[in-house]
């Protein structure tokens, strides 16, 4: 079992050559900036609505609850332009409606893989840091993991994005393990989707070539 569960074995032919110290970059700059409770007792009502989900034995009806969850906090746009880096300035209007729906159906079974992997256990928030005004992560451990548990040191991050109206969304999330750091737009979708798009000319060229390839991935899931 991997942080991640089965996003290293069909998606990661890239993403699993994408776990370097770029992560632990990211996550160790962060200074020790102060809580964020509102933004604590967001991702503690989410864990809560994921628990009966999560303490489900039937794989199926988890990650249809999961999938829910993903769809309702999510947002998923701004996920995906995040996920583009410096590219994102270069989608063009009429590739846009096309490249959001493919990456939202790509990262959901990802979140689903992600949350999947603490089946049987229960989430809890364990503190936050503010980098900004609109930037908070929030961090959640096992409550009360066997001593056996391998993931029982494990820290999963929840990256929140604030409105200008005050309202919560999650935008990326994170896993640290005394092995392991990674990022999920912040490192792995970034450096997976900028190679792709750069090796394709850039651009609106690159664009589509990237789009194609989220397709293929994404028929592989239903296939």
């Amino acid at each position: 079992m991997t942080a991640f569960g089965g996003v290293s074995v069909d998606i990661g032919r890239r993403i699993a050559a994408i776990i370097c110290a770029s992560t632990a970059l990211l996550f160790s700059a962060l200074s020790p900036a102060f809580a964020d409770d509102e933004a604590e007792t967001f991702i503690a009502g989410i864990m809560l609505e994921a628990k009966p989900f999560l303490l489900n034995a039937d794989e199926a009806a988890r990650n249809k609850g999961i999938g829910e969850l993903v769809e309702k906090y999510v947002d998923m746009r701004r996920a995906a332009h995040f996920s583009l880096g410096q590219y994102a300035r270069q989608l063009r209007e009429d590739q846009r409606e096309t490249y959001y729906t493919v990456f939202a159906e790509y990262v959901t079974p990802i979140y689903q893989n992600l949350l999947s992997d603490y089946a049987g256990r229960t989430l809890y928030v364990t503190g936050s840091q503010t980098l900004s005004a609109r930037d908070i992560i929030v961090n959640c451990q096992i409550e009360n993991p066997a001593a056996d548990d391998p993931l029982k040191d494990a820290v999963v991050h929840w990256r929140l994005y604030r409105s200008r109206d005050g309202s919560l969304s999650l935008f990326d999330a994170g896993v640290t393990t005394p092995s392991l750091e990674l990022w999920l737009a912040a490192s792995q979708f970034q450096s997976q989707f900028k190679s792709i798009v750069a090796n394709n000319g850039g651009g609106a060229a690159g664009i589509d070539a990237l789009i194609a390839e989220l397709q293929a991935e994404v028929a592989k899931f239903t296939n």
